[in-house]
């Protein structure tokens, strides 16, 4: 089966992923940091009585890391979006579970930074996934005594999270309004009036600086999570058409200029033998910002290679850092991007 961020989504030439975390704790149990080997393993059993094992039939617990391709230098592993890009799942890896879906877009995390931490992630703009999560999160509830107030709703270790418990997240690829005279501004006043957030993927390293962005909701008390849906839809609707309209411009006004970097941007994917972050996700912007106005195509890119290869790199798994060079790792991605466009030739 094809992994969930493989597959087609809507709205996909911006919105590169969708995905609602919905966090609850078990009452009667101490938050997970607080927790102790033998509270972690009756909390670990309880979980494992009541998962439906036929939604999420694969299970990780323990110290094996599970990403395919380990003991080779594989540094696009986009299954870290399970795990965490920096890995942090496998510290304390014998007091946690992982369950997920044959397409690791529906997963349960137990004692994480809470007891239960539900994940349903989606390719492109997909406002279902909200229902996925909340379903799932509304199963365990009902088999589970969770903590919850009739005041505050329900009870978190991390304040932020307490009430619905839920944030929502949409991946953006926003080249267009990145490269606009005061573009960034403009959206950033934008989403605040949503009380939502914007912020980089990575705000250092060499990730930092990049054309992709996470939108979310700020506010998880006072409101439901519905209506936290109904606002985060109608945001990431103006953001696509911002997005939209900010290509465009480019496309018309400054055509010679944008498709000679369009042009550069795929020489340097497909046949470089070295790439840092960096120059990946600044050729892949390129890439996206022109791709519908490209009147006379030669580089034959689907959408979803270019989502692929976008998350694939933003979610580049940090162990490997420490395990080669930078040099050798830069090699080692190039050769995977060039792996990955000759399945469109």
């Amino acid at each position: 089966m094809a992994m969930w961020y493989e597959k087609t989504g809507k709205n996909q030439d911006v919105v590169l992923s969708t995905k609602v975390v919905i966090t609850r704790n078990v009452r009667g149990y101490n938050f997970p940091c607080k927790m102790n080997s033998d509270e972690c393993r009756q909390l670990l059993d309880q979980v494992d009585q009541v998962i439906d094992k036929n939604k999420l039939g694969n299970t990780w617990s323990g110290t094996r890391l599970p990403v395919p391709g380990k003991g080779d230098n594989n540094v696009i592993t986009p299954e870290s979006q399970l795990f965490g890009r920096r890995l942090n799942v496998l510290k304390d890896a014998d007091r946690k579970a992982i369950y997920y879906s044959d397409d690791a877009g529906l997963s349960v995390t137990v004692n994480q930074d809470e007891h239960l931490t539900i994940r349903a992630m989606r390719a492109g703009h997909d406002p279902a996934v909200y229902n996925m999560a909340d379903s799932l999160a509304a199963s365990l509830e009902r088999k589970l005594d969770i903590a919850y107030s009739e005041r505050h709703g329900f009870l978190t270790s991390d304040i932020k999270l307490a009430g619905t418990g839920t944030v929502i997240l949409y991946t953006v690829a926003i080249p267009a309004i990145v490269k606009s005279n005061g573009g960034l501004n403009m959206l950033r006043q934008r989403v605040n009036q949503y009380y939502w957030t914007i912020y980089p993927f990575d705000e250092q390293g060499q990730y930092a600086s990049s054309n992709v962005y996470i939108i979310s909701n700020i506010s998880t008390r006072g409101v439901s999570g519905e209506e936290v849906l109904r606002r985060g839809e109608m945001l990431i609707n103006d953001i696509i058409q911002l997005e939209r309209g900010c290509r465009e411009q480019f496309a018309t006004r400054r055509k010679t200029e944008v498709s000679d970097l369009y042009g550069r941007s795929y020489g340097l994917l497909r046949y470089a033998k070295s790439v840092n972050p960096r120059e990946a996700l600044d050729a892949l912007g390129w890439m996206r910002l022109y791709k519908e106005y490209d009147d006379a195509p030669e580089f034959d890119i689907s959408w979803e290679k270019l989502n692929k290869l976008t998350q694939d790199i933003c979610w580049e798994a940090e162990r490997y850092s420490s395990k080669a060079k930078a040099g050798e790792l830069n090699k080692i991605r190039a050769n995977k991007i060039k792996t990955i466009l000759k399945g469109d030739e």
